[in-house]
This record gives structure tokens, sequence and C-alpha cells, in this order.
């Protein structure tokens, strides 16, 4: 944690099968630091709550996998309640998958997700926002610190419940890729943006290559080498291991153009949409996430 941001992330089996992953992420608030409290206590307290409850869950015997909503809601109840953790809020995005390929999703605020097929976006989650650049937004306010604000006023601190976060659900394909992150890259990096980057990783490593028996020279999947990905992580294949190609290429790259003053991505392209007397140029830097499944039907 002491490096780690405002950002948090987990993965984790559910009830401790291999069968069913439930993984996702929060994006702490930095507006809290205006009060005195660390916006990463809240992100990294949820994910971890949703983690260590997703592992612990004892309904697959009985046929009931846990819901990402209902997940998200043990875990931000088990915060609220977490004297440790005084104050503070987070988006949260997450997904639960069965050994079916079935994918639910629960996405509160403005992280969010890809689901990409070989050399197109099958899917992208929307964003959850009160106005611009204001997300919704799980918190926790003291009561002395809510009280204080009805008498002095000051910064308002939006608190919405897991019941308001978008659920949806997806039916994954074999070698289908599942791509969350928090703002870090979704301001600096478009759909578009993100298919380019996962498209070059896919390609060097083997797993998509241009079929030209097909119209357009379609992009195709290697199935087979897919097939092969490691449900075990050695030495030996840390460096070569597919999910984590992937996330470093996107986040290095979301840093890169969050850093770079000429390179106007999504987040200054709305800016100067909306506001164009800021004349805003360049990234938004800001901490990243990226948490990646890839979906492998065994034979």
């Amino acid at each position: 944690k002491s490096a780690s941001g405002e950002d948090a992330f987990f993965a984790a089996t559910v009830g401790g099968s291999t069968g069913h992953v439930a993984f996702g992420l929060a994006d702490g608030v930095g507006g809290w630091q205006d009060s005195g409290v660390d916006p990463s206590d809240f992100s990294h307290g949820l994910c971890g709550l949703m983690g260590g409850t997703a592992y612990m869950h004892e309904g697959l015997d009985n046929g009931k996998n846990v819901e990402p909503r209902a997940l998200l809601q043990m875990a931000y109840d088990a915060v609220i309640s977490n004297p440790r953790i005084m104050a503070g809020g987070s988006t949260a995005s997450l997904a639960v998958v069965d050994g079916d390929g079935n994918m639910q999703t629960a996405n509160l605020g403005d992280s969010g997700f890809l689901v990409l097929g070989p050399g197109k976006v099958v899917h992208r989650s929307q964003v959850q926002t009160h106005a611009f650049n204001t997300p919704y937004q799980l918190s926790k306010v003291p009561p002395k610190m809510a009280a204080q604000h009805a008498i002095f006023g000051g910064q308002a601190h939006f608190a919405e419940t897991p019941s308001q976060a978008d659920v949806e659900t997806h039916r994954l394909k074999h070698g289908d890729i599942v791509l969350f992150a928090t703002d870090g890259v979704w301001d600096n990096l478009s759909a578009q943006d993100t298919l380019g980057i996962v498209t070059q990783v896919m390609v060097e490593q083997g797993y998509w290559f241009r079929s030209h028996n097909f119209a357009g020279a379609e992009t195709m999947l290697n199935e087979s080498l897919v097939r092969s990905i490691a449900k075990k992580i050695d030495s030996e294949q840390h460096t070569k291991y597919l999910p984590g190609l992937l996330a470093t290429a996107v986040m290095r790259e979301a840093k890169r153009a969050g850093l770079d003053r000429r390179r106007d991505g999504p987040f200054a392209k709305e800016v100067n949409m909306r506001f164009p007397q800021e004349g805003w140029q360049g990234g938004k830097p800001d901490d990243i996430a990226v948490v990646v499944c890839v979906a492998v039907e065994d034979a």
C-alpha cells in the first residue's frame, strides 16, 4: 500500500473454485485529502474486503454464485462499520465470472471496463457521473463531519450506495479479454487507443493473427495458443503471462499519455468541448489501476 497510490484492485477465486473468479478495482476519491483523510484507506479496504468475501463464499455447493453488487454491498457495509477506516470514498467496478463464461458486472462511478475480441471492441461500460469530473461514489462521512458541513458549509461529499451500481451480464467467448481500469486510463486513452495497445501485444505474442482468407484481412484468434495459457504462474512464466503483459502495456501507455502535454486524450477533449476558455492541453496525470481477465475455454 505504501507506494500504490489511491487506486486499489483485487482478484480472487470464489469459494476457492478455479472455475469461478471475482475481480475489480476502486479509485479512492482524492478530494478527501482536503479533510485530512487518506483516500487510499477506503479504496484499499473495499477491495481487500471484496476479495476476502469472494474467497470465503460458501454458496457454490448449492449452485449459488456470489453476485457482484451483493459482493460490493457486503464490503461496503464492512468498511462503514470498520472503526479503522475513519472516512473516505471511492468508485467501484467489478465482475464475477463462472466456469461457463457467464460474467456479471457492477459499475459505480467513472472506472469501468472493456470487453475485447480479436481486433474489435465488443462492449464498453458506461460511466456514472453527477456532472463533468464528478463521478458517483461510495462514501463514509463521520457524523461530526456531516454536522459541521450542515452548519458551516464546505465541500459536499456525494454518497451513493451499491444498490445504485449499474449491473450487466455478458457471455464471454473463448479468448475474450476483459479489461478493467480506473480513470487514470480512461481520461487518457479511448477505447480504440486501448484496443490498439492490446492488439499490438496479442499479435506480437501470437495470440491474434491476420487471416488473408477473409475480406479485409480479418483479425483471427489463435485458439490453441490461448488454451495453453498457464493456470498457475511460476517464476519462468511470470514475465510472459498474458494478462500481466496486457495490463502492463495499457498502464504504461496511459501513464505516458497522462504526462504528455501535447497529446489531448478523452479528458482534454471533453474539457475543451465544455469549457473552451480553460485551454486545457495534454493528458491528465492520475493514479492508474488495470486488471485484465482472459477467458479460456478448456478443450
